[in-house]
């Protein structure tokens, strides 16, 4: 639906984030379903930032200039390569940009672009899941952040997905 809600992602002004966890989900075969439904009907997830809407920039190589689509969607549909099968894929990891305006006087801040790239990535770590599990596939003590797809998290009923995020702060 159309309502407004508060969501997990945490952003402080102009404090950046790599790789926060907001959680771990198994997925059940009810939850799997709900996934590729919301995925094979192209939904897109809407948010907003100081009233701004959340948008994927697209660049068009053939004018040398960049759309924005509002919201990013749930997932995808592909294949892995050699192999005819479709499979469902789930944006996981949302690379988040808030663009701001400073007032040199003040030193205070104004957003005014909220954008975002949303990638799917099978996340691991080592060992067993606890409250300060740190990830192998995504870790800012280890300068290792999520930039490709390479390789995507499926939506599939016994499979685990970590949801995670960066935030990144430029001044215009």
């Amino acid at each position: 639906g159309d309502r407004i809600e508060n969501s997990r992602y945490v952003f402080k002004m102009r404090e950046p984030q790599m790789c926060n966890i907001v959680c771990k989900l198994k997925l059940d075969a009810k939850t799997a379903k709900a996934f590729k439904e919301k995925i094979d009907d192209e939904y897109r997830v809407n948010m907003i930032l100081d009233n701004l809407p959340l948008v994927v920039p697209i660049k068009r190589v053939d004018q040398d200039s960049t759309v924005y689509q509002i919201g990013f969607h749930v997932g995808l549909k592909g294949q892995y390569s050699g192999s005819k099968e479709e499979k469902f894929f789930i944006h996981n990891h949302l690379a988040f940009t808030v663009r701001y305006h400073r007032d040199l006087l003040t030193e205070s801040a104004r957003i005014v672009g909220f954008e975002v790239k949303p990638f799917s990535v099978k996340h691991e770590y080592e060992g067993k899941w606890e409250e300060k599990t740190r990830l192998t596939t995504c870790d800012p003590h280890a300068k290792h952040t999520v930039v490709n797809s390479n390789t995507p998290q499926e939506v599939e009923e016994g499979k685990e997905i970590i949801f995670t995020y960066d935030v990144e702060f430029q001044v215009r």
